[in-house]
């Protein structure tokens, strides 16, 4: 299970310099737990920061031009700090399961002479095996889409050696992440495990509007990005995991101030109804609060653990969890 430790953002919209956890070179720091809360006031970048973790998975999926162009972000011009003229930077500091050496992907975005975001940089880099402190060695680098590749499962000790698993690398296309495509191919498994890994996030941009929503499809595992699915979900939920489904909801409801129960109400949608004790007939979700039904589906996905998740429109907390399921 791989695990995020450590997160950098720099000159991303209203964070100028921010890091989460730890980083290569901040052995006094706390790497992130497999589940961080960041509490904070209105306004002061909750939604940004998480924001940030959503624009890195675009980036990869969509190319960099087009994860700007994202409705939420209105384009590179929007993203750079104001008053900065430097690329937008991101660092991961990962770990492949607990005990592994710890990985390092730094990124870095600019913006060209037609005012189009391309990719700056890239670096993959990783300690040798016995090595406690020290540079990292790089597997990937890469500037303006040229760069090396190191292939193998591991970092050789011998320069010789090492210079015969060194690739020279051009891309074609500067506005797509190196890892997309030499992510791709079987010499470079390092590579592409940090793509799986990164391809394997899942944010969630809940909108309890759209989770008030009737479902028009069947039984779904999986909560997508707007929890529209939500009542697909539930259904899901209750059909394979009946007993411990029933279970769950008794926990929830007792996580949830003023809710003394949740059930499901037996139609072909199997609609949820929560009872707050106050009235003899309970609410359906439909009726609910935007934060009722916001702690239920984040309760719920944590209980099932089905896989990461933040939420970039809740007003005072904001929660992701930096692991795979």
């Amino acid at each position: 299970m791989a695990l995020i430790e450590g997160f950098r953002v720099q000159n991303y919209r209203a964070l100028r310099d921010v890091t989460l956890g730890k980083l290569t070179y901040a052995d006094n720091q706390y790497p992130l737990t497999p589940f961080t809360v960041v509490i904070g006031k209105n306004g002061v970048g909750k939604s940004t920061l998480f924001d940030a973790f959503g624009f890195v998975a675009d980036c990869l999926s969509l190319g960099v031009e087009a994860a700007c162009d994202q409705r939420q972000r209105g384009g590179f011009d929007r993203l750079l700090s104001k008053g900065v003229d430097e690329p937008i930077r991101f660092e991961i500091y990962y770990r492949e399961a607990p005990n592994e050496r710890p990985i390092t992907y730094q990124l870095a975005i600019a913006s060209d002479s037609s005012q189009r975001p391309f990719v700056e940089s890239e670096v993959l880099k990783q300690r040798r095996k016995g090595q406690k402190d020290g540079q990292p060695h790089p597997f990937l680098r890469l500037d303006h889409g040229r760069g090396r590749v190191w292939a193998g499962e591991e970092a050789v000790g011998d320069p010789e050696e090492e210079s015969a698993t060194q690739q020279e690398v051009e891309l074609t296309d500067p506005r797509q992440l190196g890892i997309a495509t030499l992510g791709t191919l079987k010499e470079h498994p390092r590579i592409k495990r940090f793509r799986d890994f990164l391809k394997g996030w899942y944010l969630s941009y809940f909108s309890p509007d759209a989770a008030r929503s009737l479902p028009n499809a069947g039984p779904q595992r999986h909560l997508n990005m707007h929890g529209d699915n939500i009542g697909n979900v539930v259904q899901f939920m209750e059909r394979e995991h009946k007993d411990r489904f029933k279970q769950i909801l008794a926990r929830i409801a007792g996580k949830i101030p003023g809710i003394t129960n949740i059930d499901t109400h037996a139609t072909d949608d199997r609609l949820l109804r929560f009872n707050d004790g106050a009235f003899q007939d309970p609410f359906f979700a439909q009726q609910m609060s935007d934060s009722t039904l916001k702690v239920f589906s984040y309760l719920l996905l944590e209980r099932f653990s089905i896989k990461p998740i933040c939420d970039r429109h809740c007003e005072r907390s904001e929660a992701i969890q930096g692991h795979r399921r």
